[in-house]
């Protein structure tokens, strides 16, 4: 052994003797080779640490062999190593770029820039280190390294994978492994990624089970989490390895605390307490955990105590276990802790005040009103002053409550004296006495404090309440109409004075001062235009005047505001009916009842409307409107039993008799029982000659209303139109002034009635002075239509009493307004003379008068006799009875009395003036009975009077 080190001496020596030659050698000759020089430079920096020699010697080297890597490898150490790092740095990449795979070159590298603290250049020329070597020990311990100081924990845990991998083993990679794992779970606390903290607290946890940091992390993130039982097994490992620590139990204590195990916290705060006497901060918790504990505890009083102990003078517990006995509604533990408190804190401000609000929840009104007086006096201000008088106040109103006004009014008058001019107590004892009916005493009491506040709006507007409330409308309205005027943006200023006047209004209307009540709501509506009431009010008394044109200006303003208003359209559509705009009522009412068609108020109206309008139509005789209307009216209300008589009226003014019967029957069958129904129908049916029909509905009339007459005359009247057959007896009887016979004529006659007239058979039996005969007559009326008829004769004779033949024919023409005109002949043959005769009359309806004058013009001989007869009559019960006064002059063929000798008598000169009447007895009888009086010229006879009695009786059967 040491025989090698002997050799190895030697050889050194000979060397080094060898390379001092050669330089010796080389500096005598000049000229050094870049080995020596290479050589050299190691010496100088190894050995003389001469490092500006070994650089000069590098660089003379490279000078010499530029592509000498040793040499450069060298120089950037030397550089290195006299800080001179740029240089190194090229002197390396130099190095690089002829071989980039040197390793040395990339280690200097490497080292040069972790040096600089250039972490991110260091890792670049690690990675290319890695690239031929990737799972190199030391490469990735330097890579991690470099990735923790740069803080690129993606690097980091990438290369941890390898080295966790490959080396797992390895001391060194264990304990960074650990390292890596605490300082992931310290980002992941900080940066929030609690998941990912709490897995690397675990795998820590799972190579070591009493890591302090980690057990605390875990903790601390189960708190976080929400996840308090799991943190609590985590202080309580550590407070296992750490008995003595504080700190786990204060935090295992609070979690248990919040969690709401009072229990369990009570232990750990004892403890600490106990250890730790002079700690506020234990102190305090353990009085945290106490109260918590009295709070849901049954046995309050054990941790009040307690906590008492521990916080002697702690005025806000006091106030917090009075809260809580007031929370729970037990208001006398609440009064008496008040009571405790006041011993400990004597007048206290807050304990007293609490306990005025508790005695007020106990009802116990009057000693909390004494409390209230108590800290009123302890400590005088503005605030207590107000507690007192609200608690007068409360105490009087609950009174008033209680309809014990008179003690209310007491309880406040003796508040005064103690609190003399507070508002509030003068303003409620003006209300009590206003109740108490002494609105005088009120007012004075309002006054009293307007006095002091003569500027007090609400005062003001009070005093205004108290007059309305006294139904002083009109001065009320004066003080709101005041404050209205100083405050235009006060809203309630306006309400009042509205509803003030409104009041006014209503007074004066209750008391019909119209004048008065007018300009009232018409202020209303200056400053609420909006007031529907108001308008309604207007119209309501104009309409009640009988103004109705002014109600109707009111109503049409009124929907300027309140456009298509159902109830002032309403309003105005029977306004506008009242005065007989039927149209224009109609034309609302109907759009209303479109808008409306449930609403059976509305459809009554328009009804109603279109009823009065036809009625007014048919007034005027506009039939044909009055139709079209009450056909809309029917659409409206078929089942309406005055609609459909309104029809059946017009119908039958139009004469549309069968449209009178489809709705007469309408409306029996809703109801038989409805007279006016079956009048028209009876009437409908006269006129379409259904006689039979007719009477068996008027004889519904008399049952339906046995006491009306005038049904059983129509039921006859009817009854007679069904009777074709007629039989009479005719009795004329003519008495004479001269010493002539008396003259009398019996007639018997058989009637038959058929569909356009009659004809009749009749068999007269004549005494006179000169003898006795018979006549048979034949006579006839025909219609032709309703505008022409005719009328014939026939008789015959052999015998001297009466003419031979009498004949006769006349036609007739109706026309308008109740005017008859007749044109006809007639022809008499007596003895042997001929006469004929020419007639012609005119006749006129004047309602229940008839008048007739007809003209006879006789040609006899060549000469013409003219007569004139003038018929009177007055009807009654419908045409059939009827009193008759006729006159005459000159002698007529159809004279029955004195046609026997027509021929000699047509030229004389006579008048006669007949009267009678003609009553006809349940369209069965027909009797009648006239007088007539005759002064008839005669020659050389000087005058004849003539007296004739003319007397029938005529019977009418089917």
């Amino acid at each position: 052994m040491l025989q090698r080190s002997v050799e190895k001496s030697c050889i050194v020596f000979f060397f080094s003797l060898l390379l001092i030659y050669s330089g010796l050698s080389a500096q005598r000759s000049g000229l050094v080779s870049s080995d020596v020089l290479y050589k050299l430079a190691l010496k100088a920096r190894n050995e003389e640490k001469d490092y500006p020699k070994a650089i000069k010697f590098c660089k003379k080297a490279l000078s010499q062999s530029p592509d000498y890597t040793d040499i450069r490898l060298l120089l950037g150490k030397l550089y290195q190593e006299t800080g001179q790092p740029v240089a190194a740095a090229f002197e390396w990449n130099a190095v690089l770029r002829k071989d980039p795979d040197n390793s040395d070159a990339l280690h200097s590298l490497v080292n040069l820039y972790y040096s600089q603290g250039n972490a991110s250049e260091a890792a670049c020329y690690v990675d290319m280190l890695l690239a031929k070597t990737p799972l190199d020990k030391d490469l990735l311990l330097k890579k991690y390294g470099l990735a923790q100081e740069s803080g690129d924990v993606v690097t980091q845990a990438t290369t941890m994978g390898l080295l966790r991998s490959h080396y797992i083993s390895d001391p060194k990679v264990a304990s960074l492994l650990e390292d890596y794992q605490m300082q992931a779970a310290r980002r992941g606390r900080k940066s929030g990624d609690l998941g990912g903290s709490e897995k690397m607290y675990a795998q820590v946890l799972l190579k070591d089970k009493n890591n302090i940091e980690a057990l605390q992390g875990m903790a601390s993130i189960m708190e976080r989490e929400g996840r308090p039982r799991e943190a609590i097994s985590y202080y309580s490992q550590l407070s296992a390895l750490q008995p003595d620590s504080a700190l786990w139990r204060l935090k295992r204590s609070a979690i248990q605390l919040a969690g709401g195990n009072y229990t369990a916290a009570l232990e750990d705060a004892k403890w600490l307490h106990k250890r730790y006497p002079g700690q506020p901060l234990y102190k305090q918790h353990l009085a945290d955990v106490y109260t918590a504990l009295a709070r849901q505890s049954d046995t309050t009083t054990v941790y009040t105590e307690q906590l008492l102990k521990l916080q002697p003078d702690n005025k806000a517990l006091y106030i917090q276990l009075i809260n809580q006995a007031d929370q729970r509604g037990d208001y006398t533990a609440a009064n008496d802790w008040c009571n405790k408190a006041l011993q400990a804190f004597p007048g206290d401000v807050d304990i007293l005040r609490k306990q005025i609000g508790i005695q007020e929840k106990m009802q116990d009104h009057s000693t909390a009103t004494a409390t209230a007086g108590k800290l009123l006096q302890l400590h005088p201000g503005a605030t207590h002053e107000q507690i007192y008088t609200d608690l007068q106040l409360s105490r009087a109103n609950r009174l008033v409550q209680m309809q014990k006004p008179e003690e209310a009014a007491a309880v406040l008058q003796a508040a005064l004296k103690q609190v003399p001019g507070r508002s509030e107590l003068l303003l409620l004892l003006a209300n009590i006495k206003t109740g108490l009916g002494e609105p005088q005493t009120a007012l004075a009491l309002v006054d009293q404090v307007l006095a002091k506040q003569p500027a007090d709006t609400a005062l003001l507007f009070k005093k205004s309440g108290l007059l309305e409330a006294t139904q002083h409308y009109d001065e009320a309205a004066a003080i709101s109409e005041r404050l209205m005027a100083r405050y235009p943006a006060v809203t309630r200023y306006r309400q009042a004075y509205i509803d003030q006047t409104m009041l006014a209004a209503r007074n004066a209307m209750s008391q019909k001062q119209y004048n008065t009540a007018e300009p009232l709501l018409l202020k209303v509506l200056q400053y609420a235009p909006v007031n529907k009431d108001a308008w309604m009010y207007l119209i309501n008394m104009k309409n009640g005047q009988q103004q109705t044109a002014q109600a109707l200006d009111y109503t049409t303003r009124a929907l300027h505001q309140f456009n298509n208003d159902s109830l002032l359209l309403q309003k105005k559509s029977a306004l506008l009916q009242q005065a007989g705009q039927y149209t224009a009522a109609s034309t609302i009412a109907a759009d209303l009842y479109r808008q409306y068609p449930a609403d059976t108020a509305l459809r009554q109206m328009y009804l109603d409307q279109l009823l009065a309008y036809g009625k007014q139509l048919r007034e005027k005789q506009q039939w044909d409107s009055a139709w079209t209307l009450y056909q809309t009216a029917y659409a409206l209300a078929p089942a309406d039993t005055n609609v459909l008589y309104d029809l059946t009226a017009t119908a039958t003014a139009r004469k549309q008799y069968d449209s009178v019967l489809v709705y007469a029957n309408k409306g029996l069958a809703l109801n038989a029982s409805q007279p006016a129904l079956l009048s028209q129908k009876a009437n409908a049916l006269e006129q379409l000659h259904r006689y039979a029909d007719a009477a068996l509905v008027a004889g519904q009339l008399r049952k339906l209303q046995p006491g009306e007459k005038k049904w059983q005359q129509y039921a006859d009247h009817l009854n007679g139109y069904t009777y074709k057959n007629q039989i009479g007896v005719i009795y004329l009887q003519s008495v004479y002034s001269r010493d002539l016979e008396p003259a009398s004529i019996t007639s018997l006659q058989y009637l038959h009635r058929f569909q356009r007239g009659t004809i009749t058979g009749r068999v007269n039996y004549g005494t006179r002075e000169a003898g006795n005969g018979i006549q048979l007559e034949a006579e006839t009326y025909y219609t032709h239509n309703p505008r022409y008829y005719s009328y014939g004769l026939f008789g015959w004779s052999n015998s001297d009493v009466f003419p031979t033949v009498r004949a006769g024919y006349s036609l007739f023409r109706n026309f308008n307004k109740g005017w008859e005109g007749e044109l006809g002949a007639r022809y008499v043959k007596s003895d042997s003379i001929n006469t004929y005769s020419a007639v012609a009359s005119v006749a006129k309806y004047f309602g229940n008068y008839w008048v007739n004058l007809r003209g006879f013009f006789t040609n006899d001989e060549h000469q013409w006799y003219q007569a004139y007869t003038l018929t009177n009559r007055f009807y009654f019960n419908d045409q059939k009875d009827f009193i008759a006064l006729i006159g005459n002059i000159g002698a007529s063929p159809d004279d029955r009395s004195r046609n026997f000798q027509f021929g000699k008598v047509a030229g004389f000169t006579s008048t006669s003036l007949t009267a009678g009447f003609q009553k006809t007895i349940r369209a069965r009888a027909t009797i009648g009975a006239y007088g007539t009086w005759t002064r008839q010229q005669i020659p050389q006879q000087s005058y004849l009077h003539q007296f004739d009695t003319y007397l029938l009786f005529l019977w009418n059967f089917k």
